[in-house]
């Protein structure tokens, strides 16, 4: 995302443009770990045709229950988008990797954001690379600039009955190398001019379905929210004192979505389905989100996993300009957009922080 808000910023100054409630919540009854499986109906299939797609908002997870609970869902969320039949709308870029978006309805419907998906082909086994994207290096190729990256909790995945003799690290602590699954809570910052952006997430690992979830919740061991959600007070408004960091940074919590799944195509190569969304909580108009996100967002992080796939094994940060490229086809259809933008965090602070 970084990228993008960077590249906005370049091409700002090409073109010398002047930039002067739907809330989801879990009512879930639960007896024991009985779970009525009619509770997903809304999130197993997508109407062929339809208009929109929709992502659970910002949830509170307490416990090993709501963690559970949620991860569920968020389990058969991301199957419905990665085999939704919905209207997506195809994004010609400069490369085999197809890309689409579609509008959101529900809690991030007002953000005007649209969904992105990404399907394309990685030159390793299914198993491999799996393995490589649950891994630190993995989580630094989703997105190079990450930083002060702390987990707030681990869970147990109390709904699945093969997990049962699964051990869960405490608050802190990595889950061990062949555990089945992992069920965390974590926060990260992305550097952003004036205030840093905030990202807390619940992070699910399943290995057998080799599928990857990060999705944007609440946590009471980081308090407050975003815009998008009224359960608890703004992040900008919780005060926060990193237990490593010794700056004292004010924030806004932004919000984000990445899934994946990964599929075996042969000893040597897999196909990667991917969707993502992410919202920074600026000023500036969706357009500009919707642009970058569809045509410089997506495709350098196939690109970035091709290359350290291929035998690339040192890890490089994606070059800015490099990006920048592949706007040539929409430099022409540019347009500023100087109401909101000028008085957006990005445009007023120009450098990161």
């Amino acid at each position: 995302m970084y990228i993008i808000f960077t590249l906005l910023s370049l091409l700002l100054s090409i073109n010398s443009f002047k930039l002067s409630k739907l809330q989801l919540k879990n009512n879930f009854k639960c007896n024991s770990i009985s779970i009525d499986q009619s509770i997903y109906g809304n999130y197993v299939s997508s109407e062929v045709g339809a208009s929109t797609e929709n992502l659970i908002g910002e949830e509170m997870v307490t416990d090993n229950l709501s963690a559970s609970l949620l991860a569920d869902r968020c389990m058969a969320e991301a199957k419905r988008l990665f085999d939704s039949k919905a209207n997506w709308k195809k994004v010609d870029i400069d490369s085999d990797i197809t890309v689409e978006t579609i509008p959101l309805n529900g809690a991030y419907e007002k953000s005007g954001v649209h969904l992105v998906r990404g399907v394309g082909v990685i030159p390793a086994s299914a198993d491999d690379f799996f393995k490589f994207q649950i891994s630190r290096e993995g989580f630094q190729s989703i997105d190079e600039y990450l930083v002060n990256h702390r987990n707030c909790d681990n869970f147990k995945w109390i709904t699945r009955p093969e997990f049962d003799n699964v051990a869960v690290p405490k608050a802190g602590e990595p889950f061990p190398d062949g555990s089945p699954y992992q069920l965390m809570m974590n926060r990260v910052e992305w550097k952003y001019p004036i205030k840093r952006r905030e990202f807390v997430a619940l992070d699910v690992v399943h290995n057998e379905e080799r599928i990857l979830i990060s999705k944007s919740s609440l946590s009471p061991f980081r308090p407050g929210g975003s815009r998008y959600q009224n359960l608890v007070p703004l992040d900008e408004n919780t005060p926060y004192v990193d237990p490593v960091d010794p700056v004292k940074r004010p924030l806004i919590r932004a919000v984000q979505y990445y899934a994946s799944r990964v599929t075996p195509i042969d000893d040597k190569s897999c196909l990667l389905n991917m969707v993502t969304w992410g919202e920074m909580c600026d000023s500036y108009s969706a357009w500009w989100v919707n642009l970058f996100n569809a045509h410089v967002f997506i495709t350098p992080k196939f690109d970035r996993f091709r290359r350290v796939m291929g035998g690339e094994r040192v890890f490089e940060e994606s070059k800015i300009m490099d990006n920048a490229w592949r706007l040539l086809k929409i430099i022409p259809t540019l347009k500023p957009d100087a109401v909101a933008a000028a008085n957006s965090d990005f445009v007023v602070g120009k450098k990161v922080v």
